[in-house]
Protein backbone atom coordinates (compact mmCIF):
# COMPACT_ATOMS: atom_id res chain seq x y z
CA UNK A 1 0.00 0.00 0.00
CA UNK A 2 3.00 2.30 0.39
CA UNK A 3 3.00 3.68 -3.19
CA UNK A 4 0.12 6.07 -2.44
CA UNK A 5 0.09 9.16 -0.24
CA UNK A 6 -0.28 8.01 3.39
CA UNK A 7 -3.89 8.15 4.60
CA UNK A 8 -4.70 10.96 7.02
CA UNK A 9 -7.33 9.96 9.56
CA UNK A 10 -8.67 12.41 12.13
CA UNK A 11 -10.02 10.72 15.28
CA UNK A 12 -11.87 12.48 18.11
CA UNK A 13 -12.52 10.79 21.46
CA UNK A 14 -14.22 12.78 24.21
CA UNK A 15 -14.00 10.47 27.23
CA UNK A 16 -12.08 7.57 28.77
CA UNK A 17 -14.02 4.78 27.03
CA UNK A 18 -13.59 6.54 23.68
CA UNK A 19 -9.86 7.02 24.30
CA UNK A 20 -9.52 3.25 24.72
CA UNK A 21 -11.49 2.55 21.52
CA UNK A 22 -9.42 5.18 19.69
CA UNK A 23 -6.13 3.63 20.82
CA UNK A 24 -7.25 0.14 19.71
CA UNK A 25 -8.37 1.60 16.38
CA UNK A 26 -5.01 3.37 15.89
CA UNK A 27 -3.16 0.09 16.48
CA UNK A 28 -5.42 -1.77 14.06
CA UNK A 29 -5.01 0.95 11.41
CA UNK A 30 -1.21 0.80 11.67
CA UNK A 31 -1.32 -2.99 11.23
CA UNK A 32 -3.16 -2.47 7.94
CA UNK A 33 -1.32 0.63 6.69
CA UNK A 34 1.93 1.47 8.48
CA UNK A 35 2.12 4.91 6.86
CA UNK A 36 -1.23 6.05 8.24
CA UNK A 37 -1.21 9.49 9.86
CA UNK A 38 -3.60 10.12 12.74
CA UNK A 39 -4.45 13.55 14.14
CA UNK A 40 -7.25 14.68 16.41
CA UNK A 41 -8.24 14.65 20.06
CA UNK A 42 -7.68 11.86 22.57
CA UNK A 43 -6.46 10.96 26.03
CA UNK A 44 -3.48 9.07 27.49
CA UNK A 45 -4.17 5.78 25.62
CA UNK A 46 -4.27 7.46 22.20
CA UNK A 47 -1.27 9.63 23.11
CA UNK A 48 0.65 6.42 23.90
CA UNK A 49 -0.16 5.30 20.33
CA UNK A 50 1.49 8.45 18.98
CA UNK A 51 -1.34 11.01 18.81
CA UNK A 52 -0.51 14.57 19.71
CA UNK A 53 -3.92 15.80 20.80
CA UNK A 54 -5.06 19.20 19.48
CA UNK A 55 -6.01 20.01 23.10
CA UNK A 56 -6.41 17.86 26.25
CA UNK A 57 -9.34 15.46 25.97
CA UNK A 58 -10.54 16.13 29.51
CA UNK A 59 -11.59 19.63 28.43
CA UNK A 60 -14.50 18.10 26.52
CA UNK A 61 -15.17 15.10 28.79
CA UNK A 62 -18.19 16.58 30.56
CA UNK A 63 -21.27 14.53 31.18
CA UNK A 64 -24.33 16.00 32.91
CA UNK A 65 -26.17 19.23 32.14
CA UNK A 66 -25.01 20.69 35.48
CA UNK A 67 -21.38 20.34 34.37
CA UNK A 68 -21.99 21.39 30.78
CA UNK A 69 -23.80 24.71 31.32
CA UNK A 70 -21.04 26.71 33.03
CA UNK A 71 -18.54 25.38 30.49
CA UNK A 72 -20.54 26.02 27.32
CA UNK A 73 -18.44 28.95 26.03
CA UNK A 74 -15.29 26.83 26.51
CA UNK A 75 -16.90 23.82 24.81
CA UNK A 76 -18.02 25.89 21.81
CA UNK A 77 -14.49 27.24 21.50
CA UNK A 78 -13.18 23.66 21.47
CA UNK A 79 -15.76 22.67 18.81
CA UNK A 80 -14.44 25.62 16.73
CA UNK A 81 -10.86 24.38 17.12
CA UNK A 82 -11.74 20.82 16.11
CA UNK A 83 -13.66 22.09 13.06
CA UNK A 84 -10.77 24.42 12.09
CA UNK A 85 -8.29 21.56 12.32
CA UNK A 86 -10.46 19.41 10.03
CA UNK A 87 -10.91 22.20 7.46
CA UNK A 88 -7.21 23.13 7.44
CA UNK A 89 -5.71 19.63 7.43
CA UNK A 90 -8.35 18.02 5.12
CA UNK A 91 -8.29 14.46 6.52
CA UNK A 92 -9.27 11.58 4.19
CA UNK A 93 -11.74 10.46 6.80
CA UNK A 94 -12.87 11.54 10.29
CA UNK A 95 -13.78 8.96 12.95
CA UNK A 96 -15.80 10.56 15.76
CA UNK A 97 -16.04 8.24 18.77
CA UNK A 98 -19.16 8.43 20.96
CA UNK A 99 -19.57 11.81 22.86
CA UNK A 100 -22.49 12.93 20.65
CA UNK A 101 -22.89 16.33 22.36
CA UNK A 102 -19.47 17.34 21.09
CA UNK A 103 -18.92 15.14 18.05
CA UNK A 104 -22.22 15.65 16.27
CA UNK A 105 -21.69 19.43 16.40
CA UNK A 106 -18.26 19.00 14.84
CA UNK A 107 -19.62 16.66 12.15
CA UNK A 108 -22.46 19.05 11.21
CA UNK A 109 -20.13 22.00 10.78
CA UNK A 110 -17.39 20.18 8.87
CA UNK A 111 -19.98 18.67 6.47
CA UNK A 112 -21.53 22.10 5.89
CA UNK A 113 -18.17 23.72 5.05
CA UNK A 114 -16.45 20.80 3.29
CA UNK A 115 -19.07 18.29 2.10
CA UNK A 116 -16.51 15.95 0.51
CA UNK A 117 -15.00 15.07 3.93
CA UNK A 118 -15.94 11.48 4.84
CA UNK A 119 -17.18 11.29 8.45
CA UNK A 120 -17.80 8.12 10.47
CA UNK A 121 -19.69 7.87 13.76
CA UNK A 122 -18.06 5.15 15.92
CA UNK A 123 -20.45 3.81 18.61
CA UNK A 124 -24.01 4.38 17.45
CA UNK A 125 -26.21 6.54 19.68
CA UNK A 126 -29.10 4.43 21.04
CA UNK A 127 -31.67 5.47 18.45
CA UNK A 128 -33.30 2.04 18.91
CA UNK A 129 -34.32 3.03 22.44
CA UNK A 130 -35.50 6.61 22.02
CA UNK A 131 -35.77 9.43 19.45
CA UNK A 132 -35.51 7.27 16.34
CA UNK A 133 -35.76 10.47 14.26
CA UNK A 134 -32.09 11.12 15.10
CA UNK A 135 -31.09 8.44 12.58
CA UNK A 136 -32.39 10.45 9.62
CA UNK A 137 -30.78 13.67 10.89
CA UNK A 138 -27.43 11.89 11.20
CA UNK A 139 -27.59 10.98 7.52
CA UNK A 140 -26.89 14.65 6.67
CA UNK A 141 -23.49 14.72 8.34
CA UNK A 142 -22.30 11.10 8.75
CA UNK A 143 -21.26 8.87 5.84
CA UNK A 144 -21.29 5.74 7.99
CA UNK A 145 -21.94 4.45 11.50
CA UNK A 146 -19.94 1.69 13.22
CA UNK A 147 -22.15 -0.05 15.78
CA UNK A 148 -21.56 -2.34 18.78
CA UNK A 149 -24.93 -4.13 18.70
CA UNK A 150 -25.91 -6.60 15.96
CA UNK A 151 -29.45 -5.24 15.53
CA UNK A 152 -28.44 -1.58 15.10
CA UNK A 153 -27.83 -1.69 11.30
CA UNK A 154 -31.49 -2.72 10.80
CA UNK A 155 -32.73 0.09 13.06
CA UNK A 156 -30.69 2.70 11.15
CA UNK A 157 -31.89 1.30 7.80
CA UNK A 158 -35.54 1.30 8.91
CA UNK A 159 -35.26 4.92 10.07
CA UNK A 160 -33.48 6.35 7.03
CA UNK A 161 -30.15 6.69 8.81
CA UNK A 162 -26.64 6.60 7.34
CA UNK A 163 -25.25 3.15 6.36
CA UNK A 164 -24.60 1.34 9.65
CA UNK A 165 -22.14 -1.54 10.09
CA UNK A 166 -21.94 -3.91 13.06
CA UNK A 167 -18.26 -4.18 14.03
CA UNK A 168 -18.66 -6.29 17.16
CA UNK A 169 -18.69 -5.41 20.87
CA UNK A 170 -15.44 -4.75 22.79
CA UNK A 171 -16.86 -6.47 25.90
CA UNK A 172 -15.74 -9.80 24.35
CA UNK A 173 -12.14 -8.51 24.17
CA UNK A 174 -12.35 -7.55 27.83
CA UNK A 175 -13.40 -11.05 28.85
CA UNK A 176 -10.74 -12.70 26.66
CA UNK A 177 -8.06 -10.53 28.28
CA UNK A 178 -9.09 -11.97 31.69
CA UNK A 179 -8.96 -15.63 30.64
CA UNK A 180 -7.94 -18.11 31.96
CA UNK A 181 -10.14 -17.18 34.94
CA UNK A 182 -8.87 -17.77 38.48
CA UNK A 183 -10.19 -20.61 40.66
CA UNK A 184 -11.92 -18.67 43.42
CA UNK A 185 -13.55 -21.54 45.36
CA UNK A 186 -10.62 -22.11 47.78
CA UNK A 187 -10.04 -18.38 48.39
CA UNK A 188 -13.68 -17.77 49.41
CA UNK A 189 -14.23 -21.13 51.09
CA UNK A 190 -16.88 -22.36 48.67
CA UNK A 191 -17.73 -26.02 49.31
CA UNK A 192 -18.85 -28.59 46.72
CA UNK A 193 -22.26 -28.61 48.39
CA UNK A 194 -22.69 -24.81 48.23
CA UNK A 195 -25.01 -23.33 45.59
CA UNK A 196 -23.52 -19.97 44.51
CA UNK A 197 -26.03 -17.31 43.39
CA UNK A 198 -24.59 -14.16 41.79
CA UNK A 199 -26.41 -11.01 42.90
CA UNK A 200 -25.85 -7.63 41.23
CA UNK A 201 -28.00 -4.87 42.71
CA UNK A 202 -26.85 -2.08 40.36
CA UNK A 203 -24.12 0.53 40.17
CA UNK A 204 -26.07 3.69 41.05
CA UNK A 205 -27.23 4.81 44.47
CA UNK A 206 -30.86 5.05 43.30
CA UNK A 207 -30.81 1.49 41.90
CA UNK A 208 -29.21 0.01 45.00
CA UNK A 209 -31.67 1.77 47.32
CA UNK A 210 -34.66 0.38 45.41
CA UNK A 211 -33.36 -3.10 44.60
CA UNK A 212 -31.54 -4.22 47.76
CA UNK A 213 -34.77 -4.41 49.83
CA UNK A 214 -36.44 -6.47 47.06
CA UNK A 215 -33.39 -8.74 46.66
CA UNK A 216 -33.24 -9.15 50.46
CA UNK A 217 -36.83 -10.45 50.46
CA UNK A 218 -36.09 -12.81 47.56
CA UNK A 219 -33.11 -14.26 49.46
CA UNK A 220 -35.11 -14.68 52.68
CA UNK A 221 -37.79 -16.57 50.73
CA UNK A 222 -35.22 -18.83 49.03
CA UNK A 223 -33.23 -19.36 52.23
CA UNK A 224 -36.04 -21.44 53.72
CA UNK A 225 -36.39 -23.55 50.57
CA UNK A 226 -32.86 -24.12 49.23
CA UNK A 227 -30.04 -25.41 51.42
CA UNK A 228 -26.49 -24.02 51.16
CA UNK A 229 -27.35 -21.01 49.01
CA UNK A 230 -24.32 -18.67 48.92
CA UNK A 231 -24.87 -15.15 47.59
CA UNK A 232 -21.87 -13.80 45.62
CA UNK A 233 -21.92 -10.03 45.23
CA UNK A 234 -19.51 -8.34 42.79
CA UNK A 235 -18.89 -4.78 43.98
CA UNK A 236 -18.29 -1.64 41.93
CA UNK A 237 -15.71 0.58 43.69
CA UNK A 238 -17.86 3.70 44.30
CA UNK A 239 -20.75 1.63 45.72
CA UNK A 240 -18.74 -1.03 47.60
CA UNK A 241 -19.25 0.30 51.15
CA UNK A 242 -22.94 1.02 50.68
CA UNK A 243 -23.68 -2.44 49.25
CA UNK A 244 -21.63 -4.22 51.95
CA UNK A 245 -23.51 -2.34 54.67
CA UNK A 246 -26.94 -3.04 53.18
CA UNK A 247 -26.31 -6.77 52.60
CA UNK A 248 -24.21 -7.68 55.64
CA UNK A 249 -27.13 -9.44 57.38
CA UNK A 250 -28.20 -11.46 54.32
CA UNK A 251 -28.65 -15.21 54.85
CA UNK A 252 -25.98 -17.52 53.42
CA UNK A 253 -22.88 -15.49 54.43
CA UNK A 254 -22.46 -13.30 51.31
CA UNK A 255 -19.15 -13.38 49.46
CA UNK A 256 -17.97 -9.99 48.16
CA UNK A 257 -15.82 -9.75 45.04
CA UNK A 258 -13.97 -6.67 43.79
CA UNK A 259 -11.68 -8.07 41.09
CA UNK A 260 -12.81 -8.22 37.44
CA UNK A 261 -11.32 -11.66 36.73
CA UNK A 262 -12.78 -13.06 39.95
CA UNK A 263 -16.18 -11.63 39.01
CA UNK A 264 -16.30 -13.61 35.74
CA UNK A 265 -14.96 -16.65 37.61
CA UNK A 266 -17.87 -16.26 40.05
CA UNK A 267 -20.32 -16.14 37.12
CA UNK A 268 -18.90 -19.42 35.82
CA UNK A 269 -19.24 -21.07 39.24
CA UNK A 270 -22.74 -19.74 39.93
CA UNK A 271 -25.95 -21.66 39.36
CA UNK A 272 -27.97 -18.53 38.51
CA UNK A 273 -28.02 -14.74 38.95
CA UNK A 274 -30.34 -11.99 40.11
CA UNK A 275 -29.38 -8.65 38.59
CA UNK A 276 -30.36 -5.05 38.01
CA UNK A 277 -30.96 -4.11 34.37
CA UNK A 278 -27.80 -2.57 32.87
CA UNK A 279 -24.28 -3.43 31.70
CA UNK A 280 -24.16 -6.35 34.14
CA UNK A 281 -26.69 -8.25 32.01
CA UNK A 282 -24.22 -8.19 29.09
CA UNK A 283 -21.46 -9.65 31.28
CA UNK A 284 -23.79 -12.33 32.68
CA UNK A 285 -24.93 -13.23 29.15
CA UNK A 286 -21.28 -13.54 28.02
CA UNK A 287 -20.75 -15.99 30.88
CA UNK A 288 -23.93 -17.85 29.82
CA UNK A 289 -25.38 -17.62 33.34
CA UNK A 290 -29.18 -18.01 33.74
CA UNK A 291 -30.31 -14.64 35.08
CA UNK A 292 -33.45 -13.00 36.41
CA UNK A 293 -33.46 -9.25 35.77
CA UNK A 294 -35.30 -6.86 38.09
CA UNK A 295 -35.68 -3.09 37.87
CA UNK A 296 -37.93 -0.35 39.12
CA UNK A 297 -37.40 3.30 38.27
CA UNK A 298 -40.72 4.57 39.64
CA UNK A 299 -42.66 7.13 37.60
CA UNK A 300 -39.73 7.89 35.32
CA UNK A 301 -39.55 4.18 34.50
CA UNK A 302 -43.28 3.98 33.77
CA UNK A 303 -42.89 6.85 31.32
CA UNK A 304 -39.84 5.30 29.60
CA UNK A 305 -41.48 1.87 29.36
CA UNK A 306 -44.45 3.44 27.56
CA UNK A 307 -42.29 5.46 25.16
CA UNK A 308 -39.52 2.97 24.29
CA UNK A 309 -40.33 1.28 20.98
CA UNK A 310 -38.65 -2.01 21.97
CA UNK A 311 -40.04 -5.28 23.35
CA UNK A 312 -37.46 -5.49 26.16
CA UNK A 313 -35.13 -3.23 28.15
CA UNK A 314 -32.61 -6.05 28.61
CA UNK A 315 -29.93 -5.88 25.90
CA UNK A 316 -29.21 -9.64 25.70
CA UNK A 317 -32.93 -10.24 25.05
CA UNK A 318 -32.90 -7.69 22.20
CA UNK A 319 -29.67 -9.10 20.76
CA UNK A 320 -30.86 -12.72 20.90
CA UNK A 321 -34.41 -11.71 19.95
CA UNK A 322 -35.86 -13.97 22.64
CA UNK A 323 -36.61 -13.78 26.39
CA UNK A 324 -33.28 -15.30 27.42
CA UNK A 325 -33.36 -13.34 30.70
CA UNK A 326 -36.80 -13.08 32.35
CA UNK A 327 -37.46 -9.46 33.39
CA UNK A 328 -39.44 -8.17 36.35
CA UNK A 329 -39.84 -4.45 35.76
CA UNK A 330 -41.61 -1.60 37.55
CA UNK A 331 -44.54 -2.94 39.66
CA UNK A 332 -43.54 -6.53 38.75
CA UNK A 333 -40.22 -5.93 40.56
CA UNK A 334 -41.66 -7.84 43.50
CA UNK A 335 -40.02 -10.59 45.55
CA UNK A 336 -43.23 -12.70 45.51
CA UNK A 337 -43.03 -12.88 41.69
CA UNK A 338 -39.23 -13.16 41.40
CA UNK A 339 -38.52 -15.84 44.04
CA UNK A 340 -40.58 -18.71 42.53
CA UNK A 341 -38.94 -18.38 39.08
CA UNK A 342 -35.45 -17.99 40.54
CA UNK A 343 -36.08 -21.09 42.68
CA UNK A 344 -37.05 -23.12 39.59
CA UNK A 345 -33.99 -21.81 37.76
CA UNK A 346 -31.77 -23.01 40.61
CA UNK A 347 -33.46 -26.33 41.45
CA UNK A 348 -34.78 -27.63 38.12
CA UNK A 349 -32.00 -28.85 35.81
CA UNK A 350 -34.26 -28.58 32.75
CA UNK A 351 -35.21 -24.97 33.46
CA UNK A 352 -31.56 -24.09 34.12
CA UNK A 353 -30.45 -25.80 30.89
CA UNK A 354 -33.21 -24.06 28.91
CA UNK A 355 -31.80 -20.62 29.82
CA UNK A 356 -28.19 -21.71 29.32
CA UNK A 357 -29.06 -22.95 25.81
CA UNK A 358 -30.57 -19.59 24.85
CA UNK A 359 -27.59 -17.67 26.25
CA UNK A 360 -25.03 -19.89 24.47
CA UNK A 361 -25.70 -17.90 21.27
CA UNK A 362 -24.78 -14.59 22.93
CA UNK A 363 -20.99 -14.64 22.83
CA UNK A 364 -20.75 -15.51 19.10
CA UNK A 365 -23.42 -12.87 18.36
CA UNK A 366 -21.20 -10.14 19.82
CA UNK A 367 -18.44 -10.69 17.24
CA UNK A 368 -18.61 -9.98 13.52
CA UNK A 369 -17.24 -13.17 11.89
CA UNK A 370 -14.99 -13.76 14.89
CA UNK A 371 -12.92 -10.61 14.28
CA UNK A 372 -11.98 -8.08 16.95
CA UNK A 373 -14.09 -4.88 16.80
CA UNK A 374 -11.01 -2.66 16.30
CA UNK A 375 -9.95 -4.70 13.26
CA UNK A 376 -13.41 -4.50 11.70
CA UNK A 377 -13.50 -0.77 12.44
CA UNK A 378 -10.05 -0.20 10.88
CA UNK A 379 -10.98 -2.13 7.72
CA UNK A 380 -14.21 -0.11 7.35
CA UNK A 381 -12.42 3.20 7.96
CA UNK A 382 -9.85 2.51 5.27
CA UNK A 383 -12.45 1.18 2.82
CA UNK A 384 -14.42 4.44 3.13
CA UNK A 385 -11.34 6.39 2.01
CA UNK A 386 -11.08 4.37 -1.19
CA UNK A 387 -14.83 4.56 -1.97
Amino acid sequence: MSSHMPSHIMIIAGETSGDLLGADLMQALKRRDDGVMVTGIGGPKMTAQGLSSIFPMDEIAVMGLKEILPRLPQLFKRVDEAVQHALMSKPDVMVLIDSPEFNHRVAKRVKAKRPQTKIICYVAPHVWAWRRGRARKMRRYFDAVMAFLPFEPDVFAANDGPPCHFVGHPITDRLEALEPLPDIAPKYGLKKTDIPLAILPGSRVSEVNVLVPVFTQVLRMLDGRIDNLRPIIPLVPHMAETVRAKTANWPGRPIYIEDEGEKFAAFHLSRAALAASGTATMELALAGLPTVVAYNMGLMGDFLMRTMPVPSVVLPNLILDQPAMPEFLQERCDARLIAPLLQRMIEDDNVNAHYRDMLAAFRPAMRQQGEKPADRAAALTLSIISD
